[in-house]
């Protein structure tokens, strides 16, 4: 069992190892090719589309699985291919057509005024764990605010309900929102990174965190190993599925 586990651990470490040298061979020849602002927001985009369909797709497939149904918060709900479809349509516009303009926008403003690195080497794991753990914050104080905004009886009928169309949330339901939402939540998932973060990974990093954090909440599976389980700070699941279920407004 030792030997197995030693050599299991040697594997993974390979595996990174290789993993982080390809990685950087395509960071060298994307700043060596591209300009250092195109490259900012064509890669953004493309790792938030990846991160969010892929973390998307997971939950997605545990509707398949009947093993996984016994952790499925509304057993009795399902949501069909006509939902999904819908979302994913419009999932799609607020993406191509909101989100995008904004990195497109964001990108000469991180590069030029705050001057972000895009240098290597790359930052440490500390350093990404510390500006994700601040950016956390800010935009979690931020999001508290911009949400229960929303939520006044005489805001909610023109912007927020349309987030709440899924009374039984799924992944790919994270981001579908009316435009102005789209718009007020990206800019608070980018004010801690222009406040904090000096390095493009730390961003992209802190992207995928966020992205996860998304989903999770949205995906209507509540399991034992789910971060609420053991991060006293996270929502979760059980509680944003409450929260879409029971909300009028």
């Amino acid at each position: 069992v030792c030997v197995l586990g030693l050599r299991t651990m040697q594997a993974v470490s390979h595996f990174q190892d290789l993993a982080l040298q390809k990685f950087t061979e395509l960071w060298q020849y994307a700043f060596a090719n591209y300009s250092p602002s195109t490259v900012v927001w064509v890669g953004t985009f493309v790792f938030h589309e990846v991160a969010y369909f892929g973390f998307s797709f997971l939950f997605f497939l545990c509707d398949f699985v009947p093993f996984l149904q016994r952790w499925k918060i509304q057993p009795n709900k399902t949501n069909d291919w006509k939902s999904q479809l819908k979302c994913l349509k419009w999932v799609l516009v607020l993406h191509f057509v909101f989100q995008l303009p904004m990195m497109v926008v964001f990108s000469p403003t991180m590069i030029d005024l705050l001057g972000m690195s895009t240098d290597l080497p790359f930052p440490s794991r500390r350093s990404i764990a510390f500006n994700c753990i601040a950016n956390m914050i800010v935009e979690d104080c931020y999001f508290y605010f911009i949400h229960r905004l929303p939520h006044h009886p005489r805001i909610y009928k023109h912007i927020h309900k349309v987030h709440h169309e899924y009374a039984a949330p799924f992944g790919m339901a994270g981001e579908y929102a009316h435009p102005a939402e789209t718009i007020l939540l990206g800019t608070g998932t980018m004010l801690g990174p222009l406040i904090f973060s000096r390095h493009l990974l730390t961003v992209w990093c802190w992207l995928a965190f966020r992205l996860i954090q998304v989903v999770e909440c949205h995906s209507g599976y509540d399991f034992p190993w789910s971060p609420n389980r053991w991060l006293p700070f996270w929502g979760g699941a059980e509680y944003h599925d409450f929260h879409h279920r029971t909300s009028l407004g």
